[in-house]
Parts: structure tokens; C-alpha cells; sequence
């Protein structure tokens, strides 16, 4: 077997592109949600298509509520499935020994009541002193004294905005 230099070396299949970061890339997160009156072990061909179908004439749009609109007429395919509903999620979850943060942007729009929010949900727990708490040693100046340290926590690290102004 003859001697090939590093550099001359190459696979026998298709040269790969240089990966982007993934920061310059945006990503847009699709998952689709199908419900049904009539649970199935199995769908035939022409039902996927026209799943297939409805979900391939969606167009994205930033404006309209839920982030996602249909053309006139496309909402719709055959006589048996139509869109409902378009929902769309960001998440973000922050974790630390005393509590857990939760910032949820919802981006909703229902086509049966024809009626759209866009709302940031956020749900906070209190790990420690729920704990505390629970294994029934703790008083309440302890409770006290632990909500208002979450409290300059959550304040200090989300929302005080003076190292945004210096």
C-alpha cells in the first residue's frame, strides 16, 4: 500500500461545507401538533398528503399572531383537516440551588374564536425554602430573610437594567 500525505488524504464522499456558527444561523423550531377525534394505527397515503399539503402552504409571517398565516382558501385541505390553532413558543429556563425561573413568549391565535395574545408567561420556584418548608425546619423570619434573597437575586441577574445605561 503506497505512503498518501495528510494533506492529499480525503474521504470518497462529497466534500462537506465549513460549518456556520450556530449563532449566525436562525432557527426556526417546527413542531406540529395533530389532534383527532379518532385515534388510528395507521394513516393512508392520501391522508398524509393532504396533512402534507396543509402544512406545506403555511407561510411564515412575524406579524400576524402565532407567526404563521395560510393563503386565502389553504387553511383547509380536503374535507377532513383544517388548521385550528397556530401557536408559537420560546422557552428559557434558568436553574440555581435556591430557585428555578422559567421565562416562557407565548405567541397564539385561535381560528374557531378568531381571537390572538402574545403574552411572556414566567413561573418561578422557590426551591429551597419550599424545601425548607416541607422537611418542617424552618420559622418564618427564615422564610422571610430566603424570599427576599431571591428576590435581590432575580433583581440583580434579570431585571435591574443599570449596567444596560453605563
Amino acid at each position: 500500500m503506497a505512503y498518501i500525505p495528510p494533506q492529499k488524504r480525503h474521504s470518497k464522499g462529497p466534500k462537506r461545507p465549513t460549518p456556520v456558527p450556530e449563532m449566525l444561523v436562525p432557527e426556526f423550531n417546527r413542531k406540529l401538533n395533530l389532534g383527532s377525534r379518532k385515534h388510528k394505527a395507521g394513516m393512508k397515503d392520501d391522508e398524509m398528503n393532504c396533512i402534507r399539503n396543509l402544512i406545506n402552504s403555511a407561510i411564515l409571517d412575524p406579524e400576524v399572531k402565532g407567526g404563521l398565516r395560510w393563503p386565502m382558501g389553504k387553511s383547509y385541505s380536503g374535507q377532513r383537516y383544517r388548521v385550528f390553532g397556530v401557536w408559537h413558543t420560546e422557552f428559557k429556563s434558568y436553574k440555581s440551588p435556591s430557585l428555578k425561573l422559567k421565562v416562557r413568549n407565548a405567541d397564539r391565535f385561535d381560528f374557531k374564536t378568531a381571537t390572538g395574545e402574545a403574552t411572556i408567561e414566567i413561573n418561578l420556584k422557590l426551591r429551597r425554602i419550599v424545601s425548607e418548608i416541607q422537611d418542617g425546619k424552618i420559622d418564618i423570619d427564615s422564610v422571610d430573610s430566603g424570599f427576599k434573597d431571591n428576590l435581590r437575586l432575580i433583581w440583580d441577574h434579570f431585571l435591574s437594567c443599570e449596567q444596560l445605561l453605563t
